[in-house]
C-alpha cells in the first residue's frame, strides 16, 4: 500500500478540510463504505435514497456477481450491456490490456491515431456487410449515440430522431433527448437539447 502524503503535500485547498488518511488503507468496512456512499455518491437519475441498500459488489466470476458478504448475484443486465462476455477476462486479453496501459494509456482520437485503431477499424471495415467500413471509436454509449444522431441529422437534413417508449441512449444533452422515458424531461424542461 502507498503512504500517505506528507504534510506539507497534503496541504488543503483554501476553505476545505485535509484528506483523510484512511484513502491509503488497503479496504474499508462494509459499515464504513455505506457511511460514505450515503454522505458522497450521489444517483444518477433519481434520489439516492434509493440506491442506499443496494449491495456493495467487491467481485465478479462469468455472470455472477459478489457483494461485500459473499452472496452471489446472477446479473440479467450484463452491467446495463457492458460486460456481455461476462466477468472472467481471458489471460490473453489481460495480457494485451496490461501491455498497452504501459505502452500507450490512452489517444484522444481527435489528437492523433494509433496502429491499434487503425488495425481495428481495418479488422471491422473487413467483416462489415457492404461499403460500410468508416469507423468511431466513442469512449462511452451516450457519445456514441449522440454521434450516431448527428450523422443521421447531417445525411438526411432532417432533425427528427424516432426512439422506442422507454428506452434508454445516455445521459449526455442529445443521447437524453433521444431517450423514451422519463428522463428526457431534464433536457425537455431546459428547452430542449442544442440542435
Amino acid at each position: 500500500a502507498s503512504s500517505p502524503p506528507s504534510a506539507a503535500s497534503a496541504a488543503p485547498p483554501a476553505g476545505r478540510g485535509r484528506v483523510s488518511s484512511r484513502h491509503w488503507e488497503e479496504s474499508w468496512s462494509k459499515e464504513e463504505l455505506d457511511l460514505k456512499s450515503r454522505e458522497h455518491v450521489m444517483a444518477s437519475w433519481g434520489p439516492g435514497s434509493s440506491q442506499r441498500n443496494n449491495p456493495v459488489i467487491v467481485r465478479g466470476e462469468g455472470c455472477y456477481l459478489f457483494d461485500i458478504d459473499g452472496k452471489r448475484y446472477l446479473d440479467w443486465t450484463s452491467q446495463a450491456i457492458c460486460t456481455n462476455l461476462g466477468y472472467d477476462v481471458p489471460p490473453a486479453v489481460q495480457t494485451a490490456v496490461s501491455r498497452q496501459l504501459a505502452t500507450l494509456p490512452m489517444v484522444y482520437g481527435g489528437l492523433a491515431n494509433t496502429e491499434i485503431r487503425v488495425r481495428l477499424a481495418t479488422l471491422i471495415s473487413e467483416l462489415l456487410p457492404g461499403d460500410l467500413g468508416g469507423l468511431l471509436f466513442p469512449s462511452g454509449g451516450a457519445e456514441a449515440n449522440e454521434a450516431a444522431i448527428r450523422i443521421a441529422r447531417r445525411y438526411t437534413g432532417r432533425p427528427k430522431i424516432i426512439s422506442h417508449y422507454r428506452s434508454y441512449h445516455g445521459g449526455t444533452a442529445h443521447a437524453v433527448s433521444a431517450t423514451g422515458d422519463f428522463r428526457r424531461g431534464f433536457v425537455e424542461a431546459s428547452g430542449g437539447a442544442p440542435v
